[in-house]
């Protein structure tokens, strides 16, 4: 190869890395393994916020019974791992609706308060 072509091809490489980069996609959470988690029926909700409550067995079965796990990381996040986690969270969100149906949301929500008004949570 011509020495102006591997200069031109390294550039480009190079370009379409940082484009990886930057939308996520060397980091574990992003849009690809979104799609993956969802074939394998292992989805994630990825929070950057610790958890509101204690969650036990009770909340972890609720959780498994509409197809998601919780998955918590720090808040000090990068801006291309940020928006990693958006481009995974949007895709596992049209996952659980596909799954749960549209209304799952709100299903998740009133049986998750019947466990905290109960004192279900361990």
């Amino acid at each position: 190869m011509k020495r102006k072509k591997k200069i031109i091809l390294g550039i480009g490489i190079f370009f379409i890395g940082i484009l990886f980069w930057q939308f996520g996609f060397f980091n574990r959470f992003n849009y690809l393994t979104a799609k993956i988690d969802g074939w394998r029926d292992s989805a994630r909700i990825v929070s950057t916020e610790p958890p509101m409550h204690a969650c036990g067995v009770p909340c972890i079965g609720l959780k498994e019974k509409y197809g998601f796990h919780e998955h918590y990381t720090s808040c000090v996040q990068t801006g291309s791992t940020m928006r990693g986690i958006k481009a995974y969270n949007a895709e596992i969100e049209k996952y659980l609706n596909s799954r749960n149906g549209n209304d799952w949301r709100a299903k998740y929500q009133v049986e998750i308060n019947l466990l905290i008004e109960n004192n279900w949570l361990e």
